[in-house]
């Protein structure tokens, strides 16, 4: 369980709303992130995604370094990097950079799904994403970073090979000048308890994605709990930390928070139907989104199903709910809206009647 109350964290993905260039969308994430850090946001986490036409979060470490620079305060990490499809080293050399301009604010999110269709990832010489050599992968970036004693083989626990199996090879000592010594706080990303066991086996703090997987998201917590290794040498804290992430809408009545989400609604039956593009104005009708994925509504409502929408106190009350179910320390909010206003406005009101 949290040590103190958990702590509201910002998720962007950066989208693009229809009608906008993408330059507006890149400036309105930097007017977002003013919004976060004067409403008392702890942390502001960037995405990765490629080759999509509703978020433009693909060169994630330039617009974490173009946050740090137009912030004064707020923590800033990558939610994340899909570490098979970039060399760790480079990931420890563009994180550790930013990390000695902006020492203490740098967090480092490492997750292993594509974040892209199989063809861009093939573009991308996107290595093997299994458990097994995305744990090697963190273990070699900690090494970069310096998280790794000297003198440890960065190696692979035993719980994560298949039968046991003997640890990999030591890494390498190869230096990453910027990087070293750093020692942003990493975190890995999971969707389901493949992550969850990577992240525990570790001793490594553990993010859940619940906005787009909802039901596998407390079993993963539970899992990665189950298996939280506090004597892993790379275990920082030596006790399990928990965020999850949650898809808001927050409004002055329940009826605006309704209309407005219906631009994440349509935005998530484009991904479900294969058809996406960025964010559509809010509808009157509440149920349009069932349009644009035609046989896959019920798709759309499992992955949308962890929503919260409404005021600012029902919200707040409810993700307070969730934070002590799951035993969370932190809570990151995800919320689209098609006009950049409403959705900083969503993000103040939400701070306002959390307290931070």
């Amino acid at each position: 369980m949290p040590s103190s109350a958990p702590v509201l964290s910002v998720l962007d993905l950066v989208p693009v709303s229809a009608g906008r260039s993408r330059a507006q969308a890149l400036a309105e994430m930097i007017e977002l992130a003013h919004t976060a850090e004067a409403s008392g946001y702890h942390r502001y986490w960037i995405a990765e995604h490629h080759g999509s036409t509703t978020y433009l979060a693909a060169a994630t470490t330039v617009l974490m370094g173009q946050v740090l620079a137009s912030t004064e305060r707020i923590g800033v990490a990558s939610g994340g990097i899909m570490l098979p499809n970039h060399a760790p080293l480079v990931v420890a050399e563009h994180v550790g950079t930013l990390a000695e301009l902006y020492p203490g604010r740098v967090g480092l999110g490492l997750g292993r799904a594509p974040g892209t269709d199989p063809l861009t990832a093939s573009a991308l010489r996107r290595r093997a994403a299994d458990p097994r050599s995305f744990a090697q992968e963190v273990l070699e970036t900690l090494a970069y970073l310096g998280q790794v004693p000297d003198g440890l083989a960065a190696a692979v626990p035993g719980s994560l090979l298949p039968g046991g199996g003997s640890p990999a090879a030591p890494v390498c000592r190869v230096r990453a000048v910027p990087g070293e010594g750093t020692d942003p706080q990493t975190w890995v990303l999971g969707s389901s308890v493949n992550g969850a066991r990577v992240a525990g086996a570790l001793g490594l703090p553990f993010a859940v994605a619940s906005h787009f997987a909802p039901a596998q998201a407390e079993a993963a917590v539970v899992t990665y709990r189950s298996v939280f290794d506090a004597s892993a040498p790379t275990s920082p804290e030596a006790r399990p930390r928990v965020a999850a992430v949650v898809n808001v809408l927050v409004a002055p009545t329940e009826a605006q928070a309704q209309h407005l989400f219906t631009t994440a609604m349509a935005a998530a039956a484009r991904v479900v139907g294969g058809c996406p593009a960025p964010l559509d104005p809010p509808s009157k009708d509440l149920e349009a989104w069932r349009d644009l994925a035609p046989g896959r509504q019920d798709a759309v409502e499992q992955v949308m199903a962890l929503s919260f929408v409404g005021t600012p106190p029902d919200v707040a009350a409810r993700l307070r709910a969730l934070a002590e179910r799951w035993g969370l320390d932190e809570v990151l909010v995800l919320s689209h809206a098609h006009d950049a206003r409403a959705r900083r406005r969503s993000y103040e009101l939400l701070a306002g009647a959390w307290g931070t």
